[in-house]
């Protein structure tokens, strides 16, 4: 896939996703835009800038019943596609006629700054099988997966997997194979931790259950 094709207004071809997203917060020429404007104006890079951007609110340092779904959801979304070897992004009309203020945009990549330029400074270009046409596809099928952990009905456990989301979205821009399997390894375990924590509260749950029954 080339990863050069699409990009931010005023941003340089091969930009990284924090400038991608620096720039489209300041110099988008309209006061809000649409989710489709993004998909459309990213081009090929939209799938791992869009699943940046859907996985950042699951980042934030505080919980919110609810929006793990409604990040999550377009995440899977965007990932099925990359998963099915789509050229680029395609985004349903309820979900790409959505509008985003740009200052809003820009509030959220700034809180999301440190993380994206954490990830970047280890990714440089490194292909290899990962990085192929076929890689990604498993990159999606796999964000497809951990899509499903991060809208778990579990608090404080969809940041491991959206992180791990994150990480394995820059490295598909970078064309990194290093960071795209750092993502995929700690997906495996925020998988695990999400699935463990889920088991252990519906345990606790059947517990009380069984205790409440059996109370004469």
């Amino acid at each position: 896939m080339d990863h050069h094709q699409g990009a931010a207004p005023g941003a340089p071809p091969g930009a990284p996703v924090s400038v991608l997203l620096d720039r489209l917060a300041r110099d988008w020429p309209t006061a809000t835009l649409t989710l489709g404007d993004l998909a459309t104006a990213l081009g090929q890079r939209g799938f791992g800038v869009l699943i940046v951007l859907f996985a950042l609110p699951n980042l934030l340092p505080f919980y919110l019943p609810g929006l793990s779904t409604v990040a999550g959801l377009p995440m899977m979304l965007v990932a099925a596609q990359l998963a099915a070897g789509r050229p680029g992004p395609t985004l349903p009309r309820f979900i790409a006629g959505r509008r985003l203020r740009r200052d809003t945009l820009r509030r959220a990549t700034t809180r999301a700054m440190p993380w994206l330029l954490r990830v970047e400074r280890m990714a440089h270009p490194r292909p290899s099988a990962l990085t192929s046409a076929t890689g990604e596809r498993v990159v999606g099928l796999w964000v497809l997966l951990l899509g499903l952990v991060v809208i778990l009905p579990t608090p404080f456990t969809n940041a491991p997997p959206a992180l791990a989301c994150l990480i394995m979205a820059i490295g598909v821009v970078e064309n990194d194979s290093v960071t795209i399997a750092l993502g995929a390894v700690l997906g495996l375990l925020a998988a695990a931790l999400s699935l463990t924590i889920l088991a252990s509260i519906g345990l606790a749950l059947l517990a009380t259950f069984n205790h409440l029954i059996g109370s004469p």
